[in-house]
């Protein structure tokens, strides 16, 4: 196998085949789950966590004494530049925003080691999958399940435990907001919020303000919460270290995989290398604005809390699919999400798809860094000039595959969500004696 050249590799890909099995027997036979941990849901949830994030750090990082890899070496370069008090930007290289340095610089106080930034990211994952239960718990008599899931699915693992990865804190950003959403001046307090995730966590989060601003209640308010944190930290930025703030917009630069654009380029190459990469990417993130925001405006009437979850996941999924720098890592932006609005256990077909998805999204990665060095595929020789590169332009396929198909199940949750509030007027409407058109 192409694996077996790498020792990590081999491991990764055990572990997640095992995580996929388990995640699988989990939601084919809920039976005895219920039964058995239902009875207590805080005590499960810790087990959880303990067994699925604590205690494979203590073995990977303490016992087998791993250095820490991707993400998490590069977290930890700049979480000591911000200890040492440098300047985001103008010192050190960041493509997040700019407090999100100094924010992962406070485990260094406990131990000065890019190894604490793994528990302290998992710490934050845990404090989100506990949040997002409690929202849901009333909703869906199986939301304990769903967290459990969560913690089992090998993306989300892979994600914490080996890149200690961040992107599931803008879920947490939006379960604040749906806090939010029906309180007296909602909508300035959700531009306010949204506007602080910016500079706390990173930019690209713009891809879904521009679709709230046709969902939240009052326009003008969400710009003025946006702006109020906004335009401050602009200006702030600017007066320390002039232009060098836009250092997070440069990493869009690197082609990643998988997207459309990754598996049609075999055919559209002469298309595509006549177009700038950052070109690409603007055209693709105003396409992934354009349709999220169609979606908004469709659906508002429904309101901010009943359909931003899932307009969440559509923006994402777009994002995914049509950027061609969107790592398929992203899917750990709003797996969890998706367990809970669109997971059903009678419907096996797509919760075997997740599964898969969650598994080709670890191993699609090793096979295209490790074993085909990142290579672009301009023709069809590049494809099978090895089975190498074979085998992973066929798994971006059914990746890019069944994306498409998690994308278009969130449209028909929404049509769903639609029809299910129309049909709940005409019922109340008829027991009031009233007509539903007014």
């Amino acid at each position: 196998m192409i694996f077996f050249e790498d020792t990590v590799s081999v491991v990764k890909v055990a572990v997640s085949l095992l995580l996929a099995l388990a995640s699988w027997l989990l939601i084919r036979f809920p039976a005895p789950f219920r039964h058995y941990l239902n009875p207590r849901p805080a005590l499960t949830l810790w087990v959880s966590f303990i067994g699925l994030r604590v205690i494979p750090f203590i073995i990977v990082y303490l016992i087998m004494d791993f250095a820490p890899r991707s993400d998490t070496e590069f977290f930890y370069k700049k979480a000591i530049a911000a200890f040492a008090g440098k300047m985001v930007y103008r010192d050190f290289l960041s493509y997040h925003g700019p407090l999100f340095g100094y924010l992962i610089s406070l485990p260094l106080y406990l131990w000065y080691n890019a190894k604490i930034l793994i528990p302290f990211m998992a710490i934050v994952e845990f404090a989100i999958v506990w949040a997002t239960w409690r929202y849901y718990q009333s909703s869906r008599p199986d939301a304990l399940l769903m967290a459990v899931l969560y913690f089992l699915l090998p993306m989300p693992f892979v994600a914490m435990i080996l890149s200690s990865e961040e992107d599931i804190w803008f879920w947490g950003v939006g379960l604040i907001t749906l806090a939010y959403a029906s309180r007296a001046q909602g909508s300035l307090w959700i531009g306010i919020i949204w506007g602080l995730s910016m500079i706390v966590i990173k930019s690209m989060i713009i891809v879904l303000l521009v679709p709230l601003f046709f969902l939240v209640d009052n326009k003008f308010k969400y710009v003025l919460g946006l702006a109020i944190v906004g335009i401050p930290s602009i200006v702030i930025l600017y007066l320390l270290m002039g232009d060098a703030f836009l250092m997070p917009l440069q990493h869009s630069g690197y082609n990643m995989t998988p997207n459309i654009v990754s598996i049609t380029r075999p055919f559209l190459s002469g298309v595509y290398n006549q177009i700038s990469l950052t070109r690409l990417n603007t055209i693709s993130l105003c396409i992934t604005m354009a349709l999220s925001s169609w979606a908004a405006i469709r659906y508002r009437h429904l309101g901010y809390r009943q359909i931003f979850p899932s307009l969440y996941v559509l923006t994402f999924g777009i994002f995914m699919l049509a950027q061609p720098s969107a790592p398929g890592f992203y899917l750990f932006m709003y797996m969890i999400v998706v367990l809970y609005e669109m997971v059903k256990i009678e419907d096996r077909s797509f919760n075997v798809q997740l599964i898969l998805l969650n598994f080709l999204i670890v191993i699609e990665p090793i096979i295209w860094v490790i074993y085909v060095g990142m290579l672009n595929y301009d023709d069809w020789h590049t494809v099978f000039s090895s089975g190498v590169n074979t085998a992973d332009y066929l798994i971006q396929v059914v990746e890019v595959g069944l994306l498409l198909a998690l994308v278009w199940r969130t449209f028909v949750h929404l049509r769903s969500l639609d029809r299910a509030a129309s049909q709940s007027f005409a019922a109340s409407s008829q027991r009031t004696g009233s007509s539903p058109v007014s």
